[in-house]
């Protein structure tokens, strides 16, 4: 006999769960225009399922008004195996479940699957609203077929009249690796194979309001020796940014970094290695270089500014932000100084960026990206960009994006956001398929949620579970995760606090409905946001008050 129970999308369904109190018989979404908004339909079987499918109708509202067939996306949401819990976890009280056991995460590609009985099976279901949409209810189905039973689920979505801008306000970056697709796939770099499944990221970040790409210089643009100078070539480049900002997700270009540790964590940094080609084509690598090196200065010097003029020449120059080198440490604070004045030199307008975890290098960046923690209230340095990271860490009360921490944990991260006016969000692992810190060869996160393998080198940690990749791959690209849809739910709700922001400023001090808006935000800021340690673990709350800025921005309209 199939049954089945429709839960909201914070909730992380497992195997073995029934209804919460919470679960209802129908989808019942409420969203903006340019809004996607999800539930889950969890579905059992007190006997096994051969072929497991779905479909959807039109959405029919206001004045025979449709939301298309197109306009709604299924998915069967699929199980990894974690075998230890992420470290600093509280004893339990910051994960929602003991490890060893099977995670729900990744979404699987094919539209129809089997079921074993008693299990449950969630199907996540996506409307995306149009920008043109009527506001309005819009009612429709979702059939479920299993064998040769069938269950229809009723969906309700109340279109807001109001719209999410088309281009996102928070600037998010998830660092994409080529190599890891290379690897997995198995295909050259530069092969219109490799072009077809870097498209089937761009897509997916677009999909996801990503929209800053970071862009590894050194791999798509070749260096080549001529006599006593250098020529550089830019098609791939330019066929790479060209590509991700077809998708909106080239906002902001993203150079990768010039320089790296020499050694330990805190080792100074040092020029990286690279690759030039002689005359012939032969390439020739070049290895790391201190920063005073006159010979890699000259050269990153004369890259540097022709790369300038290459993007000023294509219209992308006022979009480029260059990273130096990563996560600088008290320690090594010297050498990034050093770095970072030979950036300024070189390039006096263009804006720094890097993921710091150092107070000292003030002056040093003009987008500084502290992990979250680290975020605070205090006066900030004049012109300087605030946005925050997160990566293995923070863990324990903090949010991140970890397998076995909540949705919510994930979502409200762009909440803090807005709460702490950062206003960008950088990740480092959009699809990590591969070892860490030495580890070799490609990593299956279908079967290892740790992107490492179970040996590590001596003295290294192993990774959160989940922490390398918030996608996984298909058979033909990209598969989405429910903590990648999560991000982008809290990057939605990121636009409401922007568009209730903007509001306000509109109607003015004396406006009823701006009053009311106003406290409503410091109630948030007070009770579900007080700081990256302090606020709401409560799904309900949470929704609750997305509904209640919802009906605020409607108020000041």
């Amino acid at each position: 006999m199939l049954t089945y129970w429709v839960e909201d999308s914070l909730k992380k369904v497992f195997q073995d769960d029934g209804p919460t109190r919470f679960a209802t018989r129908t989808i019942d979404l409420a969203a903006a225009r340019n809004e996607r908004e999800d539930a889950q339909i969890c579905i059992q079987s007190s006997v096994p399922v051969g072929e497991l499918s779905f479909s959807f109708s039109a959405l029919v509202g206001p004045g025979g008004a449709l939301l298309p067939e197109s306009a709604l996306r299924g998915a069967f949401v699929g199980y990894v195996p974690l075998h230890e819990n992420t470290a600093d976890n509280g004893n339990g009280a910051h994960i929602i479940r003991r490890a060893p056991g099977f995670f729900p995460d990744p979404f699987i590609e094919w539209p129809v699957v089997k079921l074993q009985p008693n299990l449950t099976q969630p199907l996540w279901v996506t409307v995306a609203v149009p920008e043109e949409a009527p506001a309005g209810e819009y009612h429709g189905m979702v059939t479920i077929r299993a064998d040769g039973e069938t269950a229809e689920v009723p969906i309700r979505v109340r279109v807001l009249p109001f719209a999410l801008p088309r281009k996102p306000s928070l600037w998010l970056t998830n660092w994409f690796s080529t190599g890891c697709l290379e690897r997995w796939y198995g295909v050259e770099r530069f092969s219109e194979r490799w072009w077809e499944l870097v498209e089937s990221a761009a897509r997916d970040m677009g999909e996801h309001r990503q929209n800053v790409i970071l862009t590894p210089l050194f791999d798509l643009v070749r260096i080549s020796r001529q006599g006593m100078s250098y020529t550089y070539d830019y098609s791939n480049l330019d066929r790479w940014i060209t590509l991700f900002d077809r998708y909106g997700v080239a906002e902001r270009i993203e150079g990768s970094h010039l320089g790296g540790r020499v050694g330990d964590w805190e080792s100074e940094f040092v020029f990286s290695g690279l690759t030039i080609y002689a005359e012939d084509g032969t390439p020739e690598r070049l290895g790391r270089a201190p920063i005073s090196d006159p010979d890699r200065r000259a050269l990153l010097t004369d890259f540097l500014r022709k790369l300038k003029a290459h993007l000023q020449q294509q219209g992308w120059w006022d979009r480029f932000i260059l990273h130096q080198a990563d996560e600088p440490i008290p320690a090594n604070e010297p050498s990034y100084r050093e770095l970072a004045a030979f950036v300024r030199e070189v390039l006096p307008d263009v804006p720094r960026i890097d993921a710091v975890m150092s107070h000292g290098v003030e002056g040093c960046v003009e987008i500084r990206v502290p992990q979250v923690q680290e975020v605070s209230d205090e006066p900030r340095p004049p012109h300087e960009e605030l946005w925050f990271y997160t990566c293995l860490a923070p863990q324990g009360p903090y949010p991140n994006r970890f397998l076995d921490y909540s949705s919510l944990k994930t979502r409200i991260l762009h909440w803090l956001n807005w709460r702490y006016a950062a206003t960008g969000y950088l990740h480092w692992g959009y699809a990590h398929w591969a070892g860490w810190s030495g580890v070799p060869g490609s990593v299956d996160p279908w079967n290892n949620a740790t992107g490492s393998s179970e040996r590590l080198p001596v003295g290294k940690l192993r990774l959160p579970p989940g922490d390398p990749c918030v996608v996984y791959p298909g058979h033909d690209g990209i598969c989405s995760s429910i903590r990648w849809e999560m991000v982008r739910k809290g990057s939605e709700d990121y636009e409401y606090f922007v568009l209730l922001e903007e509001g306000i400023r509109r109607a003015g001090e004396a406006n009823p409905a701006a009053a009311s808006a106003r406290a409503l935000l410091n109630e948030i800021r007070e009770t579900l946001l007080k700081s990256h340690s302090e606020y709401t673990r409560d799904d309900a709350a949470l929704l609750d008050a997305r509904r209640r800025m919802a009906e605020a921005i409607i108020a000041l309209q």
